[in-house]
């Protein structure tokens, strides 16, 4: 492991416990690894991206990625790292705000039983404001699932007004069955 990946792993581990497993995903194009981390947040598996930041320069943003599930691991594992893909391989400006809509035309089930459509990225606001810089240059941001109405309301109204409204409601997005909030 690198210098970074030693960086980023110590400082996940400070802040989410040691990992329980890690898996590489690939799209042929990109290598990340997928962490897992079951002490993070009660009754959820955390979910972390370890080698985002080496394409830093594709996405303009030197970053990691984490996600929560409270359920259906194996399959919100698969749609993260689904979407990370997409932004790597369309090599999107990645930051706060950014949408990847269309989970229900690749993982219908999972988009029917939850009423989800997309995944949201943002500030990583479940932890303290310490966790989401590591270093001098890498953030961590965090994903969640949202559904048709919220992504719409996101592409009409932008990322400031849609998280208003999610702390306006004291919405837990990591309840991947909770109400959308519009």
């Amino acid at each position: 492991m690198n210098n970074t990946g030693e960086i980023l792993l110590d400082h996940y581990q400070k802040y989410l416990g040691e990992f329980i497993g890690a898996e590489p995903y690939s799209d042929n194009e990109h290598q990340i690894q997928l962490l897992g981390f079951d002490k993070a947040i009660e009754n959820c598996l955390l979910f972390a991206t370890l080698g985002l930041s080496k394409y830093s320069e594709s996405i303009n943003n030197c970053c990691e990625v984490i996600m929560a599930a409270d359920c259906d691991y194996d399959q919100c594992a698969e749609i993260f790292m689904n979407a990370v893909f997409y932004v790597l391989s369309n090599k999107m400006n990645f930051g706060r705000g950014v949408l990847i809509d269309g989970i229900d035309n690749i993982f219908e089930d999972f988009s029917k039983q939850h009423n989800k459509t997309a995944v949201y990225f943002t500030e990583s606001y479940v932890f303290p404001e310490d966790f989401s810089t590591v270093g001098e240059k890498c953030k961590v941001y965090m994903g969640f699932f949202i559904s048709p109405d919220e992504a719409d309301y996101v592409k009409k109204y932008g990322c400031e007004q849609f998280e208003e409204l999610l702390e306006e409601k004291e919405t837990d997005v990591i309840d991947i069955d909770r109400n959308s909030v519009i």
